[in-house]
């Protein structure tokens, strides 16, 4: 019966009843009296009203049901759909006891949560719901069922929903996302000089292979484009395999070589992921394989555009290459800038604490700004203490060292700006120093493997060489390709060899051809190694500090000791400690921390034989060279020493 037929229903009945009683009351009034008759009429009436009784309240109780019908069907429909949508309802009272809940709770958790604290509930699944009074959402998994719970507190409701099905198809979306990645062999070029076919074969047989297994095991393709190089081509799936082993089917690929005339066999790699568009992703790729070799080459560089760069491998040092077509390539750059009359002012940059190394490289530029009647300008203001004794001689009277305020005034488009022994301006006594500055005016010279991307100069302007020894190396290149021939000053001859002489630690590490070649020009130019010797040497009190600072030494792992102290020390001191450490046989790396005079900063100097100590100093802040490195930090020193211990612990012997 519908809502219609009911009304209707109450409607006849009433008028029946308003009938029958009308009806009765005449008859009462104008008939004669008789006593059966009365009683018969009286008990007539009474029949008929229980009749309309009976038909009055089974409609009501037919119309209650039906009432009770209805809605229990659109809780059912409600239910259904909430179900359906994969949504469950919590509902709570103000003592955060559950009142009610919906099918797919009951179904899926409970039958049994009525009168349960809500708190209860969650922290069976491990869910800290501390902020459940707000609009939080969180998500946790039970029976491999992922469900992500909503809070709704002024509605005293729970939202939670089934999300295991949306969860795979975003993970299938991501996993088949394409990935582009490029692939060099290290030092191919030299390789192609000083190997045999057949060795020059077996190179590129053995890295072809490799990648054939890569393609049989993963869902990889390559396609080779020139000697020595190669695209690839894989999903973010194949990507995170790759990441789970650190990328060691190609970092390990040396041991493939081992029992084979060659003595070294590297790559390096390059990734991009997270572009949508593809001539995106090649682009990031390439840049990506550029960082790998700008690091040090041997090891795996991940781009992508929504979290920085990550880094896999570097175990060894490159070959050094004796080819000097890059340096020659950007020295012509750099004379053809200086050549121009459209530069000026020539300002230079080394680092914070300018070292020897820092030093002598940045008069070398200064002085070819000279010869080509530019104005140089020495931006350099805080050194270390060996640096710090000797630009008090009389030779540097003449040199111009300007304070970083006063650089800003200097800067305009007529202005060359150089950097040397350094390749991050915040890394320079003047961190704004390259504001305002074109970006074709901008050089950058560095033997440290770069830490950050270089996007404020032009490729062509930049040469990064983690084979040199050191940055006073690289400027010494530069004269030896100088068309207009300048006469090197014994002077800035013996600040080029003394900072040779320092980064090479006495010509004990990361020396190569190329390093003596310099060397014996700087010698023929009046350059003496019996100077750069003696500028070395320490002092007493030195001694007796270095001694002092190393009294805690302690071998945190095998062959990699640390020495830390909260006295203050210059940045010499530190440095010769950690060179001090590695004196004795059997020691792979060392890390000396002192607190900085004059200043709250802590400074880690770290050095290493055979052992990759730049990514450990990355970990804690820091950077360098693959054998030599060095992280400054605000932190307490506990904090500190606890961070060093976890990055020496934690990342993989090189």
């Amino acid at each position: 019966m519908n809502s219609k037929q009911k009304f209707w229903t109450f409607i006849f009945s009433g008028v029946v009843l308003f009938i029958l009683l009308l009806t009765s009351l005449i008859v009462f009034l104008k008939i004669e009296y008789n006593f059966y008759l009365y009683l018969l009429l009286i008990w007539g009436i009474f029949l008929l009203l229980i009749l309309i009784t009976f038909i009055l309240y089974f409609g009501v109780i037919n119309f209650s049901k039906s009432r009770e019908l209805v809605k229990k069907s659109f809780n059912n429909l409600i239910e259904e759909v909430i179900s359906n949508n994969h949504l469950g309802l919590i509902i709570y009272d103000n003592e955060f006891q559950i009142i009610w809940t919906s099918k797919l709770i009951k179904t899926s958790f409970s039958n049994d949560l009525i009168g349960t604290k809500i708190s209860d509930f969650f922290k069976y699944y491990d869910c800290d719901i501390s902020n459940f009074h707000k609009y939080v959402d969180i998500n946790f998994t039970k029976d491999n069922q992922i469900f992500q719970a909503q809070f709704l507190p002024i509605q005293n409701t729970v939202v939670i929903k089934d999300i295991t099905s949306e969860n795979i198809i975003k993970r299938e979306v991501k996993d088949l996302k394409p990935v582009v990645g490029e692939l060099e062999i290290d030092n191919y070029n030299l390789y192609q000089s000083i190997l045999s076919e057949e060795q020059l074969f077996m190179i590129n047989k053995v890295v072809i292979d490799v990648l054939n297994e890569c393609v049989n095991k993963y869902n990889i393709i390559y396609r080779q484009y020139t000697n020595g190089k190669f695209i690839l081509f894989l999903d973010e799936k194949t990507l995170e395999k790759f990441k789970k082993t650190k990328f060691n089917i190609f970092i390990e690929i040396n041991k493939l070589i081992e029992n084979s005339d060659i003595n070294k066999l590297s790559l390096s790699l390059g990734f991009a992921t997270g572009w949508t568009s593809l001539k995106e992703k090649f682009e990031e790729a390439k840049k990506a394989l550029i960082h790998s070799q700008s690091r040090g080459g041997d090891q795996v560089t991940i781009f992508s555009n929504h979290s920085q760069p990550i880094y896999y491998g570097s175990h060894t040092e490159l070959i050094s290459d004796n080819n000097r077509t890059k340096i020659k390539a950007i020295t012509e750059i750099l004379i053809n800038k200086l050549s121009s009359d459209n530069i000026e002012n020539v300002i230079i940059y080394g680092h914070k604490n300018a070292d020897l190394d820092a030093l002598g490289s940045a008069c070398g530029i200064y002085e070819i700004a000279l010869a080509y009647n530019k104005k140089p300008y020495l931006c350099m203001n805080t050194f270390d203490s060996t640096t710090n004794l000797l630009i008090q001689k009389k030779e540097f009277k003449d040199y111009k060292f300007i304070h970083p305020k006063y650089v800003d005034g200097l800067i305009n488009e007529r202005t060359l700006v150089v950097m040397v022994d350094n390749s991050d301006i915040l890394r320079s006594d003047y961190s704004d120093g390259l504001l305002n500055v074109q970006r074709n005016n901008i050089f950058v010279f560095d033997h440290h493997r770069q830490g950050k991307i270089i996007d404020f100069a032009p490729k062509s302007n930049i040469y990064i060489e983690t084979t040199c020894s050191s940055a006073s190396e690289i400027i010494t290149e530069i004269y030896m390709f100088l068309t207009h021939k300048i006469y090197l000053k014994p002077f800035i001859a013996q600040l080029l060899l003394n900072g040779i002489y320092l980064d090479t630690s006495q010509f004990s590490r990361i020396t190569s051809k190329r390093t003596f070649d310099a060397c014996a020009l700087l010698e023929s130019k009046g350059a003496s190694i019996s100077v750069s010797t003696d500028l070395l040497k320490i002092d007493n009190d030195t001694a007796i500090k270095v001694s002092k600072l190393l009294e805690n030494l302690t071998e945190v792992k095998t062959g990699y000791y640390l020495a830390y102290s909260d006295q203050e020390y210059s940045n010499d001191v530190i440095s010769i400690a950690s060179n001090e450490v590695l004196r004795v046989k059997g020691r792979i790396a060392s890390f000396v921390v002192g607190k900085l005079e004059k200043s709250n900063l802590y400074k880690l100097s770290a050095r290493g034989l055979d052992a990759n100590i730049q990514i450990i100093c990355e970990a804690v802040g820091g950077g360098g060279h693959f054998s030599a490195a060095a992280a400054e930090t605000n932190e307490d020193l506990d904090t500190f020493i606890d961070n060093i211990k976890h990055a020496i612990n934690t990342i993989e012997k090189r």
